[in-house]
């Protein structure tokens, strides 16, 4: 028996005998325990039919948090309610880390060594960035028929201002299209031939901007012998297509796929899963449309779990009760499904909430009752004015009243942007409110983190001579020299230029750190100066060291490295709490090595999960009484308040795609307010598609407006249902409103106030 008492609808989800099954969980109905229990069932089935050894629950989930959170959860499970020995008979991954799985299995199936690169978002991040200000550099005209620029008359003056301001633009059309083309599989070679089919008549501009950063990127991409992230689920389903025999282990292996969060994944991820789990096979899939809120940053699409729900062969048991909200929070979600799909005046957002299932309150018997009734209060009168300063002073004020009579409760205020946000701690430290930021990390945070990564990274495979000279160049150099953290530590130096080649061209790493009989390999440089060889024997002493250190425990090694690299204390003290999140990982991960956890680093380095001063999140953070949380909307997922604020619920950050609407990627310099990025996904689309003349200049930035605007109500329920108690949303009239361009509130905030659509 469970010690958690299921509702029923969670127990016909858990009773799941096989198939294809489709879940539609609403905010707070308990998913992620359903889905625990649910694994633990399966893994209790494979134990009593004694495959357990031979097959396993895959479970697949978006992040690498919530994969630290089932493991740990269906570990408990199986141990002390079933018991079953913890950590067998399942696997949890991410999408991205599962295709890592395959793709390291057999990396010859796709072309690759077993020696392979994974470039961080980092990494990939530099390339685009340096491929745009080039192509801008050597190419900027080719933007000169899309810009509008009243001050630029003649072509050298509109090439001039296109130079200083179209770099984020290149870029953005370089990510629109690796995304694009990664998730269909289409390879740059491939692209290129079907451009140059094209006829004379037809000149696609944006579409050549497109593919050109395409296959520049991967050119980069191949000269470090490297893949990035999105290549890992491409070329896991290249291998699982190459060799069908290598899929039927798979398939026997992973005899149950549970994936999570569904309404997030991509085309591609949504084909990889199907493939593995085949026709006949056992593929359970849960999440809530109405809460996917990626689509703008991703390729995911959360129309494909909406059909996947809608299939004859899939058995659909949804979780419509939620314990986590009082009535009225529950009613005002439940009303701004029903507004967005029967308002008039916004015909193109019917859908982009799903009306099933409601959210229904927990019944009598059921050990977690809704909270009582609280406060709902919508701050907008039609006649009072609101700047942006003026938000942050009403809420600021609204808390430093509330606070001290509710020293119980939790309370979150919670931005569309990382930047309110930081005005907002501004204002609550100002008055001495505590507070705690889920926002995005820091600068120096990543900075510390990446840095222990890159020693990690080297500890968890010490004979690789490039990883050996990335740390020496990025880690170690800059600590040596004592170079300003201020200035471009990656400056041009001859000597540390020298010393890193040399390194990398190491055959036996061994005879570098640990010289034999047959010599030292450093009075072997030729060429390199005194001052390198100084440099390089320094190097190796400090090598030494930390690979003595490698058999400590993670928190114990991360402390005696961060001693040899950091003196400023700010960094010591997010390294020891990197040490504190990294040891629990580790507990909860008794398989894990240090390969593992330099992945958590290399994780929390490229700023894929929120921190709260430092990494609470990584090991799930709890809201803590009295303590006011700034969050992003998109952050606050999965978390929820006794209170909650929602800021700048305007036109700007919540459009409806409504005459007068602004939207972030429309661009003022740009002619007729259109989308370039959508433009030249479109005219890429259609040229894949062999309809290159179908191509209709601006009805892709009309269609991006109208995704974005249905991503935002997304996000507004999403904000809304994070709340228990108390819900306050607010808005302001924007940065610019003394120029003539006034954000107005927002049409869902006016339809849930109950004043009629005009």
């Amino acid at each position: 028996m469970s010690e958690i008492k299921l509702r029923e609808t969670q127990e016909s989800v858990v009773s799941y005998a096989g198939g294809k099954m489709g879940v539609s969980a609403v905010p707070g109905a308990g998913k992620t325990t359903t889905l625990s229990y649910l694994a633990a069932a399966l893994v209790e089935r494979l134990t009593a039919q004694g495959v357990v050894d031979n097959q396993e629950v895959l479970i697949v989930t978006l992040t690498n948090s919530a994969v630290n959170a089932f493991r740990g959860r269906i570990a408990r499970i199986v141990q002390q309610e079933r018991g079953l020995l913890p950590y067998i008979g399942y696997r949890v991954r991410t999408l991205h880390s599962l295709a890592h799985d395959i793709v390291r299995m057999r990396p010859g199936l796709v072309g690759l060594s077993e020696n392979f690169d994974i470039v961080d978002e980092r990494v990939t991040s530099g390339i685009i960035d340096e491929l745009a200000t080039a192509w801008i550099r050597t190419s900027g005209e080719t933007l000169v028929d899309y810009v509008d620029l009243p001050n630029a008359e003649t072509l050298e003056q509109k090439v001039w201002q296109i130079r200083r301001h179209a770099t984020d633009l290149i870029r953005d059309i370089a990510y629109e299209t690796i995304r694009l083309a990664k998730d269909n599989l289409w390879e740059p070679d491939e692209m290129r031939e079907r451009l140059k089919d094209l006829p004379p008549t037809i000149q696609p501009a944006l579409a050549e901007v497109g593919i050109e950063m395409y296959e520049n990127y991967q050119r980069a991409l191949q000269i470090r012998g490297a893949v990035d992230f999105d290549d890992l689920v491409r070329l896991a389903m290249q291998a699982l297509r190459a060799d069908d025999e290598f899929l039927q282990r798979l398939r026997r292996r992973w005899v149950y796929i549970l994936e999570d969060e569904a309404q997030d994944s991509s085309q591609l991820q949504e084909r990889m899963l199907s493939l593995l789990a085949g026709d006949d096979g056992n593929w359970v899939r849960v999440g809530d449309p109405n809460q996917s809120i990626y689509t703008t940053f991703t390729t995911a699409d959360a129309n494909l779990l909406v059909n996947f729900l809608r299939r004859p062969d899939v058995e659909s048991r949804p979780l419509p009760v939620s314990g986590r909200s009082s009535q009225a929070i529950i009613d005002l979600a439940n009303r701004l499904v029903e507004w967005s799909n029967t308002d008039e005046l916004i015909p193109h957002l019917h859908g982009a909430l799903t009306q099933q299932p409601r959210i229904e309150p927990t019944g009598p018997d059921d050990p977690q009752q809704n909270p009582d009734d609280g406060l709902i209060h919508i701050d907008w009168d039609g006649k009072t004015n609101i700047t942006p300063e003026r938000e942050i002073n009403r809420i600021v004020q609204s808390i430093e009243r509330w606070l001290p009579e509710h020293p119980d409760w939790t309370v979150a205020v919670l931005v569309p942007a990382n930047t309110r946000g930081f005005k907002v701690a501004e204002a609550l430290r100002e008055r001495s409110i505590p507070y705690e930021e889920l926002l995005r990390s820091t600068s120096a945070t990543r900075s510390t983190a990446y840095r222990l990564y890159r020693v990690l990274s080297y500890l968890s495979d010490p004979t690789e001579a490039r990883q050996l000279a990335r740390l020496f160049d990025e880690v170690w150099w800059p600590v040596y020299v004592e170079v300003d953290e201020a200035l471009d530590d990656r400056q041009s130096d001859p000597a540390r230029e020298l010393a890193r080649d040399q390194l990398r061209q190491l055959s036996t790493v061994e005879r570098y750190l640990w010289p034999g009989p047959e010599g030292d390999w450093l009075d072997a440089l030729d060429e390199a100066t005194d001052d390198v060889i100084v440099m390089l024997d320094d190097f190796r002493t400090q090598i030494r060291l930390w690979l003595e250190a490698a058999t400590l425990p993670i928190d114990q090694l991360i402390l005696t490295v961060s001693l040899d690299l950091f003196t400023n204390q700010a960094d010591l003290a997010l390294a020891h709490k990197l040490a504190v999140v990294l040891k629990g990982i580790a507990r909860s991960n008794q398989d894990y090595r240090i390969a593992e956890l330099s992945r958590e680093l290399r994780v929390i380095a490229d700023n894929e999960r929120r921190f709260i001063g430092f990494d609470e999140a990584a090991s799930g953070y709890e809201p803590r009484p009295g303590v006011v949380t700034i969050a992003t909307m998109h952050a606050a997922k999965g978390l929820e308040w006794d209170r909650v604020y929602l800021m700048s619920v305007s036109t700007y950050d919540f459009p409806t795609a409504q005459p007068g609407d602004s939207f972030i990627a429309e661009k003022w310099f740009i002619r007729d307010d259109l989308n370039i990025p959508a433009e030249a996904r479109r005219q890429i689309e259609l040229i894949m598609a062999g309809r290159p003349g179908d191509y209709v200049e601006g009805q892709a930035s009309r269609e991006a407006r109208e995704a974005y605007a249905a991503e935002r109500l997304r996000l507004l329920y999403v904000g809304i249902t994070r709340a228990r108690r108390d819900l306050i949303l607010t808005w302001n009239m924007g940065r610019f409103w003394n120029r003539g361009r006034e954000n107005r509130p927002a049409q869902a905030m006016i339809a849930l106030k109950g004043v009629p659509s005009t």
